[in-house]
């Protein structure tokens, strides 16, 4: 009947005007589930990145330390919850959440420690001011470990030596995962800097990185390339046949915000490394409620057989109540979308943390959800959203399409 199409037609545009504002492409995305996956606790990897100090100047940015015994407290609260994989890199506090994690792990029984797996990243190694390797405890001393140094390095050896003190700081033999971390999106080198220098280029094994002098970060320009050395992708993939890891990752934002998120170059990444380099890849912030940047790049991952460990799902904190989005203060039109977002959760009966997680699982490709977690606390809130995310149907589905 003309007259009902028509009816309808009306229906679903003034329901399409209250929806809130996604990707312009999202309706070509075949790859979205027809309904949330039910998330299981041991599909929750938590990103370590929280439970240390910020690194500073030469990190990730200044905040104050937790302490060790809430990080103890806070990965014990997670195994308790059936949590069995941890995130965590150099760069989060210049070192220090590697350390506060290995002290974590340190602390549990060898029962617990056996089934976790533990992933951490390469591409920034830091050393002390006097120039040692900064791998011994920083000891709660928040100006020691703020004058670190950072120095960039997406070569094969620089892969071998950073984990070599990932390893120390963490104090466990080996880790499950070690990713390439940020090329070409890092407060040390992004395009336009006066001395850029093609860091993705490096890992896939065209150039070379110098040391840094004592007064900040160095990287070379191409003209200075040290060709033969060998990329991070090729060392990473012999330290995978070696045993000395189990996977071979990549972390990058894959947003595209001004300050962070460069999808292009994961893609370059994943593309120019041979096929099968890649286990998972952690991709953060362009996979949420409010953000959709990164689908192409998780539609690139699914084609090359590349998990996705996707994170950023509370977009740095909008979706839970806060008022940053990608670790900005969020502009007025993005809270918009996240007010017409929590409408919809509400109307469905759902708390809107928990339709964030529910959305986050819906591509096939994405296999863990990565969750920066802080506290008992938060571990416990955060595992309390995930249960009530199985129950969230295809309602998060349905304003994607336009249905």
């Amino acid at each position: 009947d003309p007259g009902q199409d028509n009816a309808l037609r009306r229906q679903r545009a003034r329901a399409a005007a209250r929806q809130p504002f996604v990707h312009a492409h999202m309706a070509d995305a075949p790859f979205l589930s027809p309904h949330p996956r039910a998330l299981a606790p041991s599909d929750i990897v938590l990103g370590a990145i929280w439970i240390a100090p910020g690194g500073g100047e030469q990190g990730d940015g200044a905040r104050g330390d937790p302490g060790q015994d809430n990080a103890t407290a806070t990965v014990s609260a997670a195994i308790a919850h059936g949590v069995r994989e941890f995130d965590t890199a150099p760069w989060y506090g210049a070192g220090a959440s590697e350390e506060r994690l290995g002290g974590a792990i340190a602390a549990l029984s060898e029962e617990q420690r056996q089934p976790l797996q533990v992933g951490t990243k390469a591409g920034r190694l830091y050393t002390e001011a006097d120039g040692r390797e900064a791998t011994g405890p920083f000891g709660g001393d928040l100006h020691a470990l703020r004058t670190r140094v950072c120095t960039n390095d997406y070569s094969a050896a620089g892969a071998r030596r950073s984990l070599a003190a990932s390893l120390a700081r963490l104090g466990v033999p080996r880790v499950h995962t070690l990713r390439i971390h940020d090329p070409n999106d890092n407060s040390n080198n992004r395009r336009g800097d006066p001395h850029f220098a093609d860091e993705v280029a490096e890992a896939l094994g065209e150039g070379g990185m110098a040391d840094s002098p004592r007064g900040g970060p160095r990287v070379l320009t191409a003209e200075e390339w040290r060709p033969g050395e060998g990329g991070m992708v090729d060392g990473l993939r012999a330290m995978r046949d070696e045993g000395a890891i189990s996977q071979v990752g990549l972390g990058m934002n894959c947003n595209r915000m001004p300050h962070q998120g460069v999808p292009e170059e994961i893609e370059r990444l994943v593309k120019g490394a041979p096929q099968g380099t890649f286990d998972s890849a952690l991709l953060a912030g362009g996979w949420n409620l409010l953000s959709q940047d990164g689908l192409a790049t998780l539609q690139l991952c699914a084609r090359c057989g590349v998990a996705v460990h996707v994170a950023g799902v509370f977009a740095s904190g909008l979706l839970v109540g806060g008022d940053t989005f990608a670790y900005k203060a969020a502009r007025p039109e993005v809270v918009d979308r996240a007010r017409r977002w929590g409408e919809l959760a509400a109307a469905h009966g759902h708390d809107l943390p928990a339709v964030a997680v529910a959305f986050a699982a819906l591509p096939a490709v994405v296999t863990r959800v990565v969750v920066g977690m802080a506290s008992p606390g938060q571990v416990e809130q955060t595992l309390a959203w995930v249960e009530q995310s199985r129950r969230v149907g295809g309602e998060v589905r349905a304003p994607l399409l336009g249905s």
